[in-house]
């Protein structure tokens, strides 16, 4: 197991409960933090989960072993720039961002040379946000996926993997493009859908008619509490592995509404049996 210092930049829901994972699981990192919120800070240092507050990014990040930017993905390519002159040859860097493509690509732009970065998406969290949200237990049996690249040394690569099943998640690769491929169905565009049907039921009824409705509409829309900027930035960031999938999700509700106005009743059965019957592969594969 990897030692040393750990600097996480951000405290939020994500960085404060990678902080206090580490503490949780003795993992032997001396967690050095930084936040924009004084208050996020005070709270990680009044848990334990953080052994020495920085003044600011750059100092968090001075010689650090490893450094996680752990901010929502419009900012996560900021900061990468903001830490890059206090950064050396040695340090490793990883991020929490929900899409990948475009963080390894500025991170290959603006890193020191030597410097290594492998991106990183924990899959956990809820739709709430903030340290206040921050639970030790987060990543349990949790996907954390990286995303290194051809040139990405396996020291650097094994260094990211240690921290995220050391704080109990099960870690996985995958080339950026992919990652963000496959989070545009699985969930960038469950969002969208979800934005959109709220969106649209409160736009189209009336108080008395929202009264009746039952609880797969509040299932449904459960996400719609997560921070609409987060969402914004995460979308536009994916932007084009998105729209492609969105085209390709209106094509079969198009056909889905051909079969409703036409009255078949065998191709909607064979279509909801056969979502019934793979749904336990979403959780079990």
């Amino acid at each position: 197991m990897s030692s040393g210092t750990l600097a996480v930049i951000g405290l939020g829901q994500i960085g404060g409960s990678l902080a206090a994972a580490v503490k949780a699981h003795g993992l032997p990192y001396r967690v050095r933090a930084w936040d924009r919120r004084a208050a996020s800070l005070g709270m990680g240092a009044e848990r334990g989960w953080v052994d020495k507050v920085a003044a600011g990014a750059a100092e968090a990040v001075q010689g650090a072993d490893l450094v996680v930017l752990a901010a929502p993905v419009s900012a996560v390519r900021r900061l990468l720039g903001e830490v890059a002159p206090a950064l050396r040859p040695g340090q490793v860097v990883t991020d929490v961002g929900s899409t990948k493509g475009s963080i390894v690509a500025e991170a290959g732009r603006v890193l020191p040379e030597g410097v290594r970065f492998v991106g990183g998406h924990p899959i956990a969290g809820t739709e709430r946000s903030g340290i206040e949200a921050a639970d030790p237990r987060l990543f349990d049996a949790r996907p954390c996926v990286l995303t290194p690249v051809a040139t990405t040394p396996e020291e650097a690569v094994g260094r990211v993997s240690e921290l995220w099943s050391g704080v109990g998640a099960r870690v996985v690769t995958m080339d950026p493009e992919a990652h963000d491929r496959v989070f545009a169905w699985v969930s960038h565009l469950p969002h969208v859908l979800a934005y959109t049907l709220t969106w649209t039921v409160l736009e189209r009824l009336d108080d008395r008619a929202l009264g009746l409705a039952g609880p797969s509409l509040r299932d449904w829309t459960r996400v719609v509490g997560s921070p609409p900027a987060l969402w914004r930035d995460i979308c536009l960031e994916n932007r084009e592995s998105l729209a492609a999938v969105i085209r390709e999700f209106e094509a079969e509700l198009e056909a889905v509404r051909r079969r409703i106005e036409t009255g078949d009743a065998a191709a909607l059965e064979t279509l909801f049996h056969g979502a019934k019957e793979g749904r336990s592969r979403l959780w079990t594969v």
